[in-house]
């Protein structure tokens, strides 16, 4: 198991006085969950991670993150994608415990302050979410005719606009009466992207405590207000997830031996592009049902290109992986963890994930694991 640390120092100069913030995590389920299947946990905060074997019901993780920081942790089986049985939580200083009758859906989390106010906060959002949801539902169903009505359209606007209004008082409120919170200053941050909102967020600045208000972020935070007010926007930077049918986007990796490998190198070819690492738990356990399907189907115009998010600094472990699981098809990295330009490409926010590519280039399939990949390659491969 393998902890990824995210350098959130938003000032460079501030990066000595950053103490890194020890955290334990530890679970308390049910015992008859996924009863004799593996299971795992799956912890993700920023662009750290690990993964913890659940063995009944119990299981431990522990890290340190520069920062408090939100997290989700997700239950899976090898084979099953859980990714609905999930967690949501904010990492910090101490000993955080999930207790739950069942599955980490159901869990209450314990031992985290930070948790219990972001909580709090998203319990007072959840009325006018609901009335969101419910404009927008009214808006997909709204007839051709209705949509091409003059009223239609800008009352919708206007009805969310004061929803959203109505939200952002409801923040306002919480960092008043949060101050001292690391979760006042996240709720700032996107408030500030409005500029309607600018004088506000500068308002309430001020407020938080000495600790809170000479963050880091807090400082960037004020700098970013600066620059919007004189035009100088930073660019935003969509990150879309790929559907089935779209161009493979093309990138470029080296492997341990130094050789550059391209996606369209394989052109001609149906390969699957496996997006794993040695620390990833589910990733290790699904290994061998990729090694069977490779070895059942590689005569028959596919193969597999798997790409790790590992770091530099883990390169040995990640060559260890590779022999341990014998894998035998091309393996690239950059070594640079989640900032993978091929991880940012496919907007891979977990793993283990795989796409898989046909001869022309496009995406034919997703997350093909366990039984599902030899039987789609079977219908394709006869």
């Amino acid at each position: 198991m393998k902890n990824y640390l995210l350098l959130l120092l938003l000032v460079p100069s501030l990066a000595a006085a950053q103490t890194p913030i020890p955290f334990m995590l530890k679970g308390r389920l049910g015992s008859d969950t996924y009863r004799g299947k593996p299971t795992y946990v799956y912890l993700r905060g920023g662009s750290m991670s690990d993964s913890a074997l659940v063995k009944n019901g119990r299981f431990k993780l522990k890290g340190t993150v520069d920062e408090p920081t939100k997290a989700y942790l997700t239950m899976r089986r090898h084979r099953d994608d859980m990714s609905d049985h999930k967690a949501v939580f904010w990492l910090e200083l101490g000993t955080l415990v999930f207790t739950s009758p069942d599955s980490l859906r159901n869990s209450q989390v314990g031992g985290s302050p930070l948790t219990d106010a972001w909580q709090e906060l998203w319990a007072s959002h959840e009325p006018v979410d609901k009335q969101l949801k419910a404009l927008e539902k009214e808006r997909q169903a709204a007839t051709p005719a209705q949509q091409e009505s003059p009223a239609f359209r800008p009352g919708l606007q206007a009805r969310r606009a004061a929803l959203l209004q109505e939200r952002t008082r409801l923040d306002s409120v919480f960092v008043r009466a949060h101050p001292t919170s690391f979760i006042s200053l996240t709720v700032l941050n996107p408030m500030s992207r409005d500029p309607k909102n600018a004088a506000l967020v500068l308002a309430l600045l001020p407020t938080l405590s000495p600790e809170v208000f000479n963050n880091p972020r807090a400082k960037e935070l004020r700098r970013t207000i600066r620059q919007n007010a004189l035009g100088l926007k930073p660019e935003s930077k969509a990150n879309t997830a790929l559907q089935v049918g779209q161009l493979a986007p093309d990138f470029t990796q080296t492997t341990p031996d130094g050789r550059s490998v391209s996606l369209s190198d394989y052109r001609g070819k149906y390969v699957l592009v496996d997006f794993w690492a040695s620390w990833c738990g589910p990733c290790r356990a699904e290994n061998p049902n990729l090694v069977k399907s490779y070895h059942a189907y590689k005569a028959k115009n596919f193969d597999v290109l798997s790409v790790s998010l590992d770091e530099a600094r883990d390169r040995a472990k990640w060559l260890k992986a590779i022999e341990a699981d014998q894998l035998p098809w091309t393996q690239v990295a950059e070594l640079k963890g989640w900032h993978s330009q091929a991880a940012t490409a496919y907007s891979i926010t977990f793993i283990p994930q795989n796409v898989l590519v046909d001869p022309t280039g496009k995406i034919i399939a997703l997350n093909l694991r366990g039984d599902a990949l030899p039987e789609a390659l079977a219908r394709l491969l006869k």
